[in-house]
């Protein structure tokens, strides 16, 4: 019995020395994401996750501001050695925690200045990786060394970090932790500076209207296709977006992955793997997305099955428990692609996004802000972040937080055609559509024929516009921003009786042909324009210019909308002249701008409205037609074998319509005419008049305004009419100038 005794005795011994050296030996450490001054969604899991020794207890307690123990949690270490404390998150407050960890009882962490409030993840590109100290407002804020919240807490997470010591190696799978630290920082930290302009300015606002602290996940890398955000588990299990991502080359089997030779733009997966999936134990309130510019060319509908697949993985990767995770984002501002409709059929791309997911997604639109940028920042990045910031704020309020039954922009929800017109009734009108301003702009319509001329629009109730053009009586197609540059298309939703969101740029009905890119020079509202080129030729130029005479915009020379041109010519030469700006000048080099409409062929007349001002009549003496280097022409005067009409000095509007299918080459009224098919790029349009008094005339112009082409004719269907003409050696030149006209066109 001694013996029994004994030996229990010695195995009891035995087995507390061994728990006590494993309990002295037990080892634990979180992730690196884990920091001071880190941020937790408010009552939502606090998951505190890392690697320890198997089977060894990690416990973390949190305590207030005064020390007192709030709640405690403990889990066991897993058999792979990890670990994940989960406990329930007190209500946001600016409070400061700390959170002790331990584990067998030996304290391993301290997280100091925890706060708990809300949490979102700043996604996307370049736009959304866009510093603050380069926006416009934070290029002030530095250079006064001003800084942000203390309740701002953001996570830096490196714009391209680490794998396996290199950052130029990307990981096949997704990384567990960073190997270059993601770090926290307060608004209060110079590090303010680096982080996501949109995201700050997003976050600082929400603190205002919250009162409650504010924490941005900062993961964003310019340059990057959505692809590259998708785990590769959601892209093989999507058999649509599978095949989309293989038909954009952009497919890389695992047997195929070279992480020596990933490129972080547009391989699949490579910014998930690097960049999110480390993220997956934070809960978030909701995610800010800004890109799209990488895949602008997209066909139709491959971008909303990527878009769909993300929202829905990282709903799950978050663990977010309420539906869909929430999803703000913004459409995309101007900047020269190449292709002019390529921009807006993006745009109007996102609006449907919006529109399938509305109760989880709220999209804000970006063409009613400043395009201002600055050469470090390149033209395709404006520095205008404050308000996108601030408007995906309003769209989050209303989303997330329930504050605004409207919160997203305006899109289309039905189409009607009556009569002449189109009507269009839009969701989201908040209180009820209104212009920004007594006109509207923006607004283009087309008749059977596909070819869209600008528009009048009015309101004709809370939520529906009436959209038309005279000379078009059965219309079939409507758009709305749909160009280029639309930075003065004015329609927006209102709240409280003051205008929130920009309507959605759109277009419904018949979009086969020729879209209207809206001009600026044909409205004559606008003294100068924004055009998008290259980083340094971006920005405004004037939409006229003038020769032998001075330009004004002014309220007493509108024969429509709010301006028009004041034109007053120097009195040093008879004739003056008006041409709308086509080019700029490139390092002394004459260059055309690549946003402008100089497709001319599928229109039939082009009109214009003229009042003397002065008390002589004028002429109106021609439209010259640059269609190359080599070859121009002036139109005929509608109705008439001329280009030339008297504008009488009566003080009223006159309308000087010029036929576009009856021109003249090199001047030459000879009765030779040519096709209006030559007019397919447009190089100069040049519209004199004559001082009839030699004194120096003043002139009202306003309101051009083309038509679509009514005649069918071919490249070459250029006539002589030489029956009226009795003097042999005009007849002798026409027929030159048609051969030579011809020549020309040939080899143009």
């Amino acid at each position: 019995m001694k013996k029994l005794f004994a030996v229990l005795l010695c195995v009891t011994v035995l087995a507390a020395c061994c728990f006590t050296a494993f309990a002295d030996n037990a080892t634990a450490q979180l992730f690196s994401y884990y920091g001071d001054n880190m941020l937790f969604k408010q009552l939502d899991d606090v998951v505190l996750a890392g690697k320890g020794t198997p089977g060894a207890t990690v416990t973390a307690v949190l305590t207030n501001s005064i020390s007192d123990t709030v709640c405690q949690a403990s889990t066991p270490v897993a058999a792979d050695g990890s670990f994940a404390v989960v406990f329930t998150a007190p209500a946001g407050s600016y409070e400061e925690y700390s959170i002790h960890l331990s584990v067998n009882g030996k304290p391993f962490k301290t997280l100091s200045n925890v706060v708990f409030g809300e949490l979102w993840l700043a996604g996307g590109q370049s736009n959304m990786q866009m510093p603050l100290g380069q926006s416009e407002t934070g290029i002030a804020m530095q250079a006064n060394d001003e800084r942000g919240s203390d309740a701002l807490r953001f996570l830096a997470v490196p714009a391209q970090g680490a794998y396996k010591g290199d950052v130029n190696l990307v990981p096949a799978l997704p990384m567990e932790d960073y190997e270059t630290p993601a770090i926290w920082y307060k608004g209060t930290d110079e590090q303010v500076y680096g982080m996501s302009a949109v995201g700050y300015y997003f976050a600082e606002k929400l603190i205002e209207e919250l009162d409650m602290p504010v924490g941005i996940l900062n993961a964003n890398l310019g340059g990057t296709s959505i692809y590259t955000w998708l785990s590769r588990e959601t892209i093989e299990n999507d058999p649509l977006v599978l095949q989309d991502c293989k038909d954009n080359d952009r497919y890389i089997s695992l047997r195929n992955w070279k992480e020596n030779s990933i490129n972080f733009g547009i391989d699949m997966t490579c910014n998930y793997n690097n960049k999110i999936a480390q993220l997956k134990n934070f809960r978030l309130s909701g995610m800010l997305w800004y890109q799209g510019e990488t895949d602008l060319f997209w066909p139709d509908g491959q971008y909303s099955r990527a878009f769909d697949a993300l929202q829905k993985s990282y709903t799950e990767h978050f663990s977010y428990k309420n539906g869909l995770l929430p999803i703000v984002f913004t459409q995309l501002a101007t900047y020269s692609y190449g292709d002019l409709n390529a921009l807006q059929t993006k745009n109007a791309e996102f609006a449907s996004i919006q529109q399938a997911q509305p109760d989880s997604r709220a999209l804000t639109s970006v063409y009613d802000v400043p395009l201002t940028y600055i050469p470090e920042t390149h033209a395709i990045h404006p520095i205008c972040k404050q308000q996108v910031g601030e408007k995906m704020t309003f769209a989050a309020l209303g989303l997330v937080y329930d504050r605004y039954d409207t919160y997203t922009t305006a899109t289309v929800a039905s189409v009607e055609r009556r009569n002449a017109s189109i009507y269009v009734n839009f969701n989201n009108v908040g209180d009820g559509l209104m212009f920004d301003g007594n006109t509207a702009y923006g607004f283009a319509v087309c008749g059977i024929d596909g070819i869209y001329l600008p528009a009048k629009a009015e309101r004709i109730d809370n939520d529906t516009i009436r959209i038309y053009n005279e000379s078009i009586t059965l219309p079939i197609g409507a758009t709305y921003a749909f160009s280029q540059y639309n930075g003065y298309a004015n329609l927006f939703a209102s709240v409280n009786g003051e205008k929130q969101l920009a309507v959605s740029p759109f277009a419904v009905g018949d979009r086969r042909m020729h879209t209207w890119q809206n001009d600026a020079w044909t409205s004559c509202e606008y003294e100068q324009f924004w055009h998008a080129h290259s980083n340094e030729y971006s920005g405004f130029y004037p939409t006229w210019n003038a020769e032998s005479a001075s330009i004004r915009f002014v309220n007493k020379s509108a024969y429509s909308g709010e301006k028009g041109i004041l034109l007053c010519a120097n009195g040093n030469s008879d004739t003056f002249s008006i041409s709308p700006n086509f080019t700029y000048d490139e390092n002394g080099s004459t260059a055309y701008f690549h946003d402008i409409d100089t497709d001319w062929s599928d229109y039939g007349t082009l009109s214009f409205s003229v009042r003397v001002e002065s008390d002589k009549d004028v002429a109106f003496s021609g439209l010259k037609l640059q269609a190359n280097d080599s070859i121009w022409y002036t139109a005929a005067v509608a109705g008439e074998n001329t280009d030339q009409i008297l504008v009488p000095a009566d003080g009223e509007w006159h309308t000087v319509t010029l036929d576009l299918n009856r021109l003249f080459p090199f001047g030459n009224k000879a009765a030779y005419t040519y096709s209006r098919n030559v007019l397919g790029n447009i190089r100069n349009a040049t519209f004199t008049f004559t001082d009839l008094g030699a004194v120096g005339a003043d002139i009202s112009i306003d309101d051009f305004r083309f038509t679509a082409d009514s005649e069918d004719v071919n490249d070459f269907d250029n006539k002589l009419h030489l029956e009226n003409e009795d003097d042999f050696f005009v007849k002798i030149k026409a027929i030159f100038l048609a051969i030579i006209s011809r020549i020309l066109l040939l080899f143009k």
